[in-house]
């Protein structure tokens, strides 16, 4: 049931470098939303009007779906909270939500999130970020091709390990490997799972640690998500509430 740490995840591998057998509906160009004037962007809401067959022109969903695949993603109810599931299987599954918020003024992000137990490793579901503007030298760029995914130059795994005592903590690709996402451990341990847990963190304070020689001043937020590793054996999470704020 281990999630393959190559998954590293979605860039080196599901954000274009093997995703070529993903099939990707043909999106129309939309206009991504910004946050209000208060510094406020709900990236999920209660999902109510929110339609797998017909999803907003602002998602982008990925992966699964075929007749070998026993990945799939739903909207269902847990413990009264309307939420997006995914079941991790053979095939990765990738559903984002294109935005324009630049990092800085809105660099606080927030879910709620309810995972089941994984075994060892990574939990295979987690969320992704996608960042554009701030890099020295774009080197990702090519990766929203396969997915149709926004145009972005960096990216940002926010994953539950296997351990209480991994949270907080922050790993860095190899030098050679700059498209690769840093994973965060954003919280972890089996003990804590099938429960709901609101988290609150900094993407501006994860970005400069990650990239410290990027200008955040021009860093915006392109894309909000989750995604499920491919595994063997079946392992749910719920996310929902998912806001930007200032």
């Amino acid at each position: 049931m281990r999630p393959s740490g190559v998954f590293n995840l979605l860039i080196l591998s599901a954000l274009g470098l093997g995703l070529a057998a993903c099939a990707t509906p043909t999106k129309i160009a939309v206009v991504p939303d910004q946050p209000s004037p208060e510094g406020r962007l709900t990236v999920m809401g209660s999902l109510r009007n929110f339609s797998l067959d017909a999803p907003p022109a602002d998602w982008i969903i990925s992966g699964g779906g075929s007749a070998q695949s026993s990945s799939s993603l739903s909207t269902v109810m847990r413990d009264g909270v309307p939420a997006l599931e995914l079941k991790s299987g053979l095939e990765r599954i990738i559903a984002v939500r294109q935005v324009d918020a630049m990092m800085l003024a809105t660099p606080f992000l927030s879910w709620n999130w309810h995972l089941s137990n994984h075994g060892e490793g990574i939990h295979p579901i987690r969320l992704i970020v996608g960042f554009h503007g701030g890099a020295a030298a774009p080197n990702v760029e090519r990766a929203s091709q396969g997915l149709g995914l926004p145009p972005h130059d960096r990216a940002l795994a926010l994953v539950w390990g296997d351990t209480a005592l991994r949270r907080g903590s922050l790993s860095l690709p190899p030098a050679d490997k700059p498209y690769v996402a840093p994973i965060y451990t954003v919280r972890g341990g089996r003990e804590n799972t099938r429960k709901w847990w609101l988290e609150h963190i900094d993407l501006s304070e994860l970005y400069a640690k990650a990239w410290p020689n990027d200008d955040r001043t021009y860093t915006r937020i392109a894309f909000i998500g989750l995604a499920s590793a491919p595994t063997s054996m079946p392992v749910r999470g719920r996310i929902s509430g998912i806001l930007l704020t200032h």
